[in-house]
């Protein structure tokens, strides 16, 4: 397992700069591969980078020798045109027969009728939904019904350095971080990290704009009772944020670059500065956790968002398998496609390797998995975990509020200001 990860170091790396035909009735989803002979070809279209594309194949590759009756076509593509691609491709009939897609688009999917539910060809093969963490399947169901089987569930969460927050005195015996998880305790462990690092550290490498500090943002909104910026309705949704905690959660983190001065601004590259030991901590996604144990010399310790105003809470998101819908589906196709979704799944402890947490619990607690380092030490999250709103404008919503956060970062706008811009323009996307 080590030696596996050694060698993807640097397709690790370039991972974390991305956020992330046959059978189906398709002519041109597929590309030019080798079928074997009596074999069922299952087009798969993901959106995988890096990293994460390598652990996929793997899967892949695994299930095609495990068998010899489904063959699993695993097409890659761009990242940045994925969904538009997919979307126009379903429409005019042309797309795979499986795709990759974030729980966060689900909706604009089932919305257009351009994924089908799972629950008819799910019994024949098998697949047991009991099997899979029951908050992170939830944002796949519509309706009472499955529309996707989750991969994964990528929440934020945060890092530490050992040594320099050890060195700080901040460090417990047990190798635990001590630091008081309340608004007050939190900015106490950082300036005590400023006070207390050389001259050339600082206590935490955060970007002062963009979806980083939205998500973080988002955590602390949902840890202070905050729900939902609209409500989970696919027709008619309506503007339902909580503007005095979204303002709260707002200025505190507002305070930690121009008050408290404990994260710099405008850092080019906050990866960076934590990778290289400048920083004694950071806030990102999971995914962040393959990259540091790749890093020679880096001791890091990886924990939950700490939990600053009483309520266990996490921004997050969740790859899925989805079955595109066509008129001249396969069933044999589909039910193919299924079955590898339910052995995917089954196989999460290699996906387990880029950082994500597996979405079944029979893997999680699996002994394999707990021999993994550093996973275990997060893996609660994925109990109460938030993800977006199930809205077909779950995209644009995200643009609007990382766009006007920003002014907020940034000292341009007050919180009050950028929040009423929030729901100006919120209100105006769904039509409220």
């Amino acid at each position: 397992m080590k030696k596996r990860l050694i060698l993807l170091i640097g397709i690790v790396l370039t991972a974390i700069t991305l956020a992330a035909c046959s059978g189906g009735g398709s002519d041109d989803a597929g590309g030019d591969v080798e079928v074997p002979e009596g074999a069922t070809e299952v087009v798969m279209w993901n959106l995988f980078g890096g990293g994460d594309a390598a652990f996929m194949q793997e899967i892949v590759d695994e299930f095609n020798a495990s068998q010899d009756a489904i063959f699993v076509n695993n097409v890659q593509q761009e990242f940045e045109e994925y969904y538009t691609k997919l979307i126009t491709s379903v429409s005019a009939g042309k797309g795979p027969d499986l795709a990759v897609s974030h729980a966060s688009v689900l909706p604009e999917l089932v919305s257009q009728g351009l994924v089908q539910e799972l629950d008819t060809y799910g019994e024949e093969v098998g697949v047991n939904w009991g099997e899979f963490n029951q908050n992170i399947l939830e944002s796949t169901v519509f309706d009472e019904q499955h529309y996707a089987i989750p991969i994964d569930t990528h929440p934020h969460i945060f890092f530490v350095n050992n040594k320099l927050v050890g060195d700080a005195g901040l460090m417990n015996e047990d190798g635990s971080v001590k630091m008081e998880q309340t608004p007050e305790g939190f900015v106490e462990f950082m300036t005590t990290l400023k006070e207390e690092l050389p001259e050339d550290k600082f206590p935490m490498s955060f970007s002062t704009a963009g979806v980083d500090s939205y998500r973080l943002w988002f955590s602390f909104y949902t840890q202070l009772g905050g729900e939902n910026i609209v409500t989970d309705d696919l027709e008619n949704p309506e503007y339902v944020l909580d503007v005095d905690k979204a303002i709260e959660a707002a200025e505190y983190m507002h305070d930690l670059w121009h008050e408290h001065e404990v994260i710099p601004l405008n850092l080019a590259d906050f990866y960076a500065d934590f990778q290289s030991g400048n920083a004694a901590t950071t806030s990102t996604g999971v995914w962040a956790t393959g990259t540091w144990e790749a890093t020679e010399e880096l001791e890091f310790t990886a924990l939950p968002a700490p939990n600053i105003f009483g309520q266990d809470a996490a921004f997050g998101n969740s790859h899925t398998f989805v079955v595109p819908t066509s008129q001249d589906a396969d069933p044999e196709v589909q039910k193919g496609a299924i079955e590898f979704m339910d052995y995917a799944t089954d196989k999460g402890v290699i996906w387990a390797e880029a950082g994500h947490i597996p979405s079944k619990t029979t893997v999680v607690e699996s002994e394999e998995y707990a021999e993994l380092p550093y996973r275990s030490d997060y893996v609660e999250v994925a109990n109460y975990v938030n993800f977006p709103d199930q809205t077909v404008h779950a995209r644009g919503i995200e643009d609007i509020m990382i766009r006007n956060l920003d002014l907020i970062w940034t000292d341009e706008e007050s919180p009050e200001e950028a929040f009423k811009l929030i729901e100006d323009e919120v209100k105006a996307l769904i039509g409220g």
